[in-house]
């Protein structure tokens, strides 16, 4: 996965299974938070099947720049959302960024890619996505710190 192995490649890539997972489990050392051992995170495509004390456990929410992905959200308004968990927006390098993501404020951050060449040696043409991934993980450190994530809980 991008935000484990730092090597982005498009869903609809040839080398994925066709069958997508929903939810992915991803752990992560952060040490700030908890320098022994790792965080788990849980990965979801949509929260539909979040019972309402999941929200209070939210840290990051991906967004592709449409307001109507935070649709059944339990804040879907940008503003406040973002106010609860850090926004962030993964473009490509050299485009700008949607005036909508910018409008949002602090809150979000944004993560720019180098394009995906097809049949370019992979780990070669994406040396620089491993740079973006560790930039979104310290963006994800910092914004649990800052809403009072400890070694102890929140």
């Amino acid at each position: 996965s991008f935000l484990t192995d730092g090597l982005y490649v498009p869903p609809t890539h040839a080398s994925l299974s066709s069958s997508t997972a929903t939810i992915l489990h991803v752990s992560r050392l952060l040490p700030s938070i908890d320098a022994a051992r790792p965080l788990r995170f849980v990965l979801v495509d949509t929260p539909d099947q979040f019972k309402p004390d999941y929200w209070n456990r939210v840290v990051a929410v991906f967004t592709t720049g449409q307001t109507w992905q935070f649709k059944g959200y339990r804040w879907q308004q940008p503003a406040e959302l973002f106010a609860h968990a850090l926004g962030i927006y993964v473009g490509w390098r050299g485009e700008e960024v949607p005036a909508a993501v910018r409008g949002w404020g602090r809150g979000v951050v944004t993560a720019q890619l180098d394009k995906f060449r097809d049949g370019a040696d992979t780990a070669v043409a994406r040396w620089r996505d491993r740079e973006v991934v560790e930039g979104i993980w310290t963006a994800i450190e910092e914004g649990m710190r800052s809403r009072g994530w400890s070694k102890d809980g929140r």
